[in-house]
């Protein structure tokens, strides 16, 4: 419906200018540019009906298809018009206009436009950082490498690292405000929420770079 509805634009376009080349130039050229306004708006206004958002990693990049697999393992295939799909970046938090070509394989994208099947008419695709946020136990801290193991609530394990750049926090037991710690200060057996980069790696171990962690000490639990 959405491609019969632009085709049909493009024919009043087409014989609206066929008209224009036809009259005796008396035509106001002011008119003519607020037509081609209302034409714009209106395929604008069908391009954000039924429009949907998905995103997901880059899986395959196969001319002007794009492969990408959700966070539920669901494969959508991203089809690219060159006159209408738009590439945007939000990773430093400006939208920045990219081209196809800044999209590679693990890409963490978001594509809008409508959808038949697993199939995606491509309005939009946002390439952006993926954050996920998880809660667990600490059960080892290794000062060497500046990392930590947690087991999460799922009975699921991981490997957190902590980087220079990780904002880290604790609630203090006593007065049970939010304050500012160094590495020394995690331990075993307490309990940590922490928000980290989620990556499309192939590697076994589960490993991430914390964004920023808060800790929960054993003692805040024993007042």
């Amino acid at each position: 419906m959405r491609i019969k509805s632009l085709f049909f634009i493009t024919i009043a376009i087409l014989i609206f200018n066929s008209c224009v080349i036809g009259q005796d130039m008396k035509t106001d050229s002011q008119d003519i540019e607020q037509f081609k306004d209302k034409l714009a708006s209106k395929v604008a206004e069908l391009q954000k009906k039924d429009e949907k958002a998905f995103s997901g990693f880059v899986t395959e990049i196969n001319g002007k298809e794009i492969s990408f697999k959700t966070n539920d393992n669901e494969t959508f295939i991203a089809e690219i018009d060159d006159v209408l799909t738009k590439f945007y970046s939000l990773i430093t938090g400006v939208k920045k206009e990219i081209q196809l070509e800044d999209i590679n394989k693990d890409t963490y994208i978001i594509v809008t436009g409508p959808i038949n099947g697993k199939i995606i008419t491509a309005n939009n695709i946002y390439i952006d950082t993926h954050y996920l946020s998880d809660s667990g136990i600490i059960n080892e801290v290794n000062s060497t490498d500046y990392s930590i193991k947690v087991s999460l609530i799922e009975n699921e394990s991981l490997t957190v690292d902590i980087e220079t750049s990780t904002k880290k926090y604790s609630i203090n037991p006593e007065s049970f405000k939010l304050e500012t710690i160094g590495f020394s200060k995690i331990k075993s057996g307490d309990t940590i929420h922490f928000i980290y980069e989620k990556t499309n790696s192939s590697k076994a171990e589960k490993r991430y770079s914390a964004e920023k962690i808060i800790i929960i000490p054993q003692e805040y639990f024993s007042k």
